[in-house]
């Protein structure tokens, strides 16, 4: 190990020489941690953001590619054609998703305003406001023109209905089943009767699992139709009972204008197929009538009127959401499916909003990472050129050591511990100051780069849902520039540096071996014939 006591005697006895490679050194370091601190620390803002936010993939038909497919359209009859065979999402194709094993679960919502039935066995959950004092549980009639008796009630409860056997909803812990269960797979392709009801509509009514329930589907009656309280009513059997987190409260934005069926206490969970099979009698008995009255009509041709098989199999579905395990899956989701989409279909991640909120960390993370490549470039260069210019002094000193029997690969190994220790203790110098400066910094140039971005910023218009709308079936959390900013924090972790020190001595490696390379090419006597 001599050659390791000779370079420690080397950087002992060059006092000056050592200090001035130490200060290049610190001057590197602090740059470095600096770069990769703000680095760091824009990524891992993305990261903690996109974990807060519910992993949802939303799967719809993309309405700018049928239209300007329309638009190009020449020809009638082919016009007519693609009207006729419009593009549609189809339950298989939701059900396909379901088989990726990222996917939890799935949404494909319709929401519809129910009532009381006849006999008002179920009480909707009073909140006792202003909206309240308007509404009429005995509903209104009047005459048309047509002397014709038309009747309207106002709705009071909210009906939530899914193609699948869990909702989003329940998997993310929003509403939770306190007793009985959901409704599975059996009872949605059966269109089985059956719902979830809330804890307090339950209480109120002192209802329990296993009970019955009458629901009206129907708001409007007309007169002629002959339509009975059994044809515009069905029975339910309650299997199961959730709470929620949403109460609204007399602080509530919304609390004197929320309608009964607006409170999520009044909200109720069924299969898709329920509410067809509950309204098919009804609906039959509309299209009946309206065949009457339009003879010649071909849209009242009999193949067209409802039936359990047509209404079960031609489900409509506007869009399907899909619930992953990891949002950090979610970008890697969509690019995997991406080219096995149909023309007209296209999958969003929310992604578009994300990344243009995210783009004044993107370019900072740009730009220190351009820093910290520019600054080991150069460090490289200099350090390079220093190292040779010592070298090409000490070519004698070479010379004997390699005279004596001393391996090139010792003689090498001599120099790089030489600027490896003071390389050390410039970067230890520099991770104490490059700590204290590094959060002020990232701060300072983060504020910049927001302030010269064209990110608008939040709209603070009145918000009447508040955190919970009832009607939305958008499930994508919804994120702001104070969200990103909120996660951004410069610190200099263990990672960053223990990279210091591996930068470093990747730099002072690189500086040795290019010009002891020159120099090692020639042979000891060679090298002491050219000193004399």
């Amino acid at each position: 190990m001599n050659f390791v006591n000779r370079a420690f005697k080397n950087v002992t006895r060059k006092m000056s020489k050592s200090i001035l490679l130490t200060l290049t050194f610190f001057l590197i370091g602090n740059l470095v941690i600096i770069g990769l601190g703000v680095s760091n620390a824009s990524n891992s803002a993305k990261i903690l953001t996109r974990k807060k936010m519910r992993a949802v993939v939303t799967y719809s038909l993309d309405y700018n590619k049928i239209w300007q497919y329309m638009d190009s359209i020449e020809d009638e009859d082919e016009r007519e054609e693609f009207y006729n065979n419009y593009p549609r999402i189809t339950l298989g194709e939701a059900e396909e998703f379901l088989k990726d094993t990222r996917v939890k679960t799935a949404n494909a919502v319709s929401t519809n305003m129910w009532y009381m039935d006849h006999m008002k066995s179920l009480d909707f959950v009073h909140l006792n406001n202003q909206a309240e004092e308007s509404y009429d549980g005995e509903g209104n009639c009047w005459i048309d023109d047509d002397g014709k008796e038309r009747c309207y009630k106002s709705p009071t409860f909210l009906i939530k209905s899914n193609m699948f056997s869990s909702m989003i909803e329940f998997e993310d812990g929003e509403f939770k089943i306190v007793d009985g269960r959901f409704y599975n797979d059996n009872e949605i392709n059966s269109g089985d009767l059956v719902c979830v009801i809330s804890e307090n509509l339950a209480d109120y009514n002192g209802v329990s699992v296993g009970d019955d329930i009458r629901l009206s589907f129907a708001g409007t009656t007309f007169g002629g139709m002959e339509m009975s309280d059994d044809d515009t009513e069905a029975v339910f059997e309650v299997i199961g009972i959730f709470s929620h987190n949403h109460p609204i409260t007399p602080d509530s934005s919304n609390f004197n204008y929320c309608a009964p069926y607006e409170n999520p206490d009044n909200m109720i969970f069924m299969p898709t197929t329920s509410t067809y099979m509950a309204s098919l009698a009804y609906n039959q008995k509309i299209f009946d009538y309206n065949r009457e009255q339009n003879p010649d009509d071909e849209y009242y041709d009999e193949e067209k009127r409802p039936t359990e098989e047509n209404m079960m199999e031609n489900t409509y579905i506007e869009n399907v959401t899909l619930l992953l395990s990891d949002p950090l899956d979610v970008d890697k989701f969509v690019e995997d499916y991406k080219n096995q989409l149909s023309q007209f279909t296209s999958l969003d991640a929310n992604n578009e909003e994300f990344k243009k909120l995210a783009k004044p960390l993107d370019t900072l993370s740009m730009y220190a990472n351009f820093i910290v490549s520019l600054v080991v470039i150069n460090a490289v260069v200099i350090i390079s050129l220093v190292t040779a210019l010592t070298l090409k002094t000490r070519e004698y000193e070479i010379g004997v050591l390699l005279s004596i029997g001393a391996s090139k690969f010792k003689v090498i190994a001599q120099f790089f511990i030489e600027l490896a220790l003071v390389a050390i203790l410039g970067f230890s110098l520099s991770v104490i100051s490059g700590s204290l400066i590094a959060k002020k910094i990232g701060y300072k140039v983060l504020e910049y780069q927001i302030a010269s971005s064209d990110i608008e910023e939040e709209d603070d218009s009145f918000d009447y849902y508040g955190e919970f709308d009832p009607w939305s079936t958008n499930y994508a959390t919804e994120i702001t520039l104070d969200d990103l900013v909120d996660e951004y924090e410069v610190t200099v972790s263990p990672l960053i540096i223990a990279e210091i020190y591996i930068l470093g001595l990747g730099i002072v490696f690189i500086s040795v071996i290019i010009p002891s390379f020159m120099i090692m090419r020639y042979n000891p006597k060679k090298i002491l014939m050219n000193t004399n």
